[in-house]
C-alpha cells in the first residue's frame, strides 16, 4: 500500500512538473503536497487522539523490539520531521527546539502536549509547502535528507516528508492494534 502511494505522489508531482496555473483545473505541486499533508494531518491526529494517555509510553515487549520509539516517541519524532524538512525548504531554522535528537524534546511528555507539537508541526509543514513552486530549482539539502548535497528541491524534501509520515503512521497503527484499540481508519 504504501509503495502504491509513493508512486501515486512521484507521479503526480512528475506530471504537474509543467507550468500550470492554479485554478486552471490542474494541481500544481503546492496543491498536490498540502493534499496529501492534510489527509495525513487528519490521519495521524486521530491516530494521536485515540490513544489513551497511559499508553503514549507503550512500547511493544514482545519479539524483536527492543530500543524501539515509545508512542509519544513516534509522535514527537513525526514532528521533528515536519519541523526540520519544512525549515529545509523554507530554508531557515526550525521556529521551535526541536531537541538533540530525532524524538523531539524529552520535556514534551503527556499527550496534550505531543497532540499540540505534533500539530503545530504540521501547519508549519502546510507553510512550508506553500512555497513549493513548479520550477523545483535546488535548495540546500538539510541535514536530515538522504537527498545528496546538491540535489535536493523543495518538492522533493516534501515528499520525503510525507513519505516519512506513512512509515511511521503504519508503526503507531501496529501500536494501536497491540492495544486493542481499532484504528479510526478502520472503523465504520
Amino acid at each position: 500500500m504504501k509503495y502504491i502511494f509513493v508512486c501515486v505522489v512521484l507521479a503526480c508531482a512528475t506530471v504537474s512538473q509543467a507550468q500550470v496555473p492554479e485554478g486552471t483545473g490542474h494541481s500544481s505541486n503546492r496543491e498536490i503536497v498540502n493534499t496529501v499533508l492534510s489527509w495525513q494531518e487528519k490521519q495521524v491526529l486521530a491516530v494521536a487522539d485515540v490513544m489513551p494517555a497511559d499508553k503514549y509510553s507503550f512500547t511493544p515487549m514482545r519479539g524483536e523490539f527492543k530500543g524501539v520509539r515509545t508512542f509519544a516517541e513516534q509522535l514527537r519524532h513525526l514532528a521533528v520531521d515536519n519541523y526540520l524538512l519544512g525549515a529545509g525548504i523554507l530554508g531557515e531554522k526550525p521556529p521551535v527546539e526541536v531537541g538533540p535528537g530525532e524524538n523531539g524534546p524529552a520535556d514534551i511528555r503527556n499527550k496534550a502536549e505531543v497532540i499540540a507539537f505534533l500539530r503545530n508541526s504540521f501547519a508549519y509543514m502546510h507553510r512550508a509547502a506553500a512555497a513549493i513552486d513548479d520550477d523545483n530549482e535546488i535548495v540546500p539539502t538539510p541535514g536530515i535528507s538522504p537527498w545528496p548535497v546538491g540535489t535536493a528541491t523543495r518538492l522533493g524534501i516534501a515528499i520525503e516528508d510525507c513519505v516519512h509520515t506513512y512509515d511511521h503512521y503504519g508503526q503507531l497503527i501496529e501500536y494501536l492494534r497491540m492495544n486493542g484499540i481499532v484504528p479510526p481508519g478502520s472503523r465504520k
